[in-house]
């Protein structure tokens, strides 16, 4: 406000001035602009809004709204949902949740639902390494999270994927020791006849 106002007669010209001193203003007014860079407000973005382009399909637009509120600030868990359920770029998602993480130690279960949609595109895409960082983030801090079983056994399942038996094995049996319902528990039945055959063929 303070250069508009010192500068106001150089933006808004009084009638009659000569062309010579025109020029002379514009001159002046864009070397105040390029030694001082003008910092534009930002604004946050809104859930309903994001909502939107989630239900017409326009992830995209999603992405590119949401991605750099997610990244400073606070956070709304709501948009982080949306966002990791439509990012197509498995680092991008792997930036955003750790920036959020390492902002502060204590989320609500919400995030780790968002936690646990990365370790699902992680074990299609065999994203081993980040993946398995996660899961142990998940193991450690997600128990707060309505899917807390399921993205342990996912947690099991990266590691299996990895080849690391051993280590699957044991975040097996602490998923077998969470309350899960029939489904899952056909599932983990069966990456443990897996591990037992990965270990037969040894």
């Amino acid at each position: 406000m303070r250069f508009l106002e010192r500068n106001r007669a150089l933006i808004f010209p009084v009638p009659h001035r000569s062309r010579k001193g025109i020029l002379r203003g514009a001159i002046v007014l864009f070397f105040y602009l390029a030694q001082s860079p003008i910092v534009f407000p930002t604004y946050g973005v809104d859930f309903d809004q994001i909502y939107e382009y989630y239900k017409k399909g326009n992830y995209d637009v999603l992405v590119r709204a949401s991605r750099p509120v997610l990244r400073k600030g606070e956070v709304d868990y709501k948009i982080l949902l949306l966002y990791v359920a439509s990012e197509p770029n498995l680092e991008e998602i792997d930036k955003t949740l750790t920036s959020i993480f390492e902002r502060s130690k204590k989320h609500p279960g919400i995030f780790y639902n968002a936690v646990y949609l990365f370790l699902e595109r992680a074990l299609v895409l065999e994203a081993t390494e980040p993946g398995g960082r996660w899961g142990k983030i998940f193991l450690e801090h997600g128990e707060s999270s309505v899917r807390y079983a399921e993205g342990v056994y996912t947690y099991a399942c990266i590691l299996y994927s990895s080849k690391d038996y051993e280590s699957a094995e044991g975040i097996l049996q602490k998923a077998k020791e969470i309350s899960h319902d029939a489904k899952l528990g056909k599932r983990l039945k069966i990456l443990e006849l897996s591990l037992q055959k990965s270990k037969e063929g040894k």
